[in-house]
């Protein structure tokens, strides 16, 4: 089965909305104070498949992971789809790539209210046809524990 392709327009150079454009730039400069001015009160953050509510939370996951991991973005595509925007990007840094493909392509989900970033889906970005993610449930299974179980110390 082929993914329709129909509602998705692609963004023109430097079209980007300006919360969008912000959040690469404060990930680039692992800006945590810029990164987390991106979002309204109460947003949402979901990287690969972890919920950060909020923007303390989101201020957490951007410190640790952004800023801590010194993650730099360079975007491939960006598309616009239903109101929402939707950046491709090759992903780097110096977090821990085991078992990472050479180059490391995300998807950045962006949904936007009143200039400011409600809701971010990241998702690794991977070829239609290749078969769905179940580490997490692997990982569940080898630890016996629920999926959505708190990690075990």
């Amino acid at each position: 089965m082929t993914p329709s392709r129909e509602q998705i327009a692609d963004l023109p150079a430097g079209g980007l909305p300006p919360p969008v454009t912000a959040y690469v730039a404060a990930t680039n400069a692992f800006d945590a104070d810029a990164l987390v001015a991106c979002f309204a009160p109460g947003a949402l953050v979901n990287d690969q498949l972890r919920d950060f509510l909020g923007t303390n939370a989101i201020r957490g996951w951007a410190e640790r992971e952004i800023v801590g991991g010194k993650m730099t973005m360079q975007v491939v595509n960006a598309a616009e789809h239903f109101g929402e925007v939707i950046l491709t990007a090759n992903v780097d840094g110096e977090f821990d790539k085991a078992g990472l493909p050479g180059v490391l392509t995300l998807t950045f989900h962006f949904s936007m209210h009143s200039d400011k970033i409600v809701r971010l889906f990241i998702l690794n970005k991977r070829p239609v046809d290749s078969p769905p993610e179940i580490r997490t449930l692997q990982s569940a299974v080898l630890t016996r524990r629920p999926p959505d179980a708190a990690p075990q110390a």
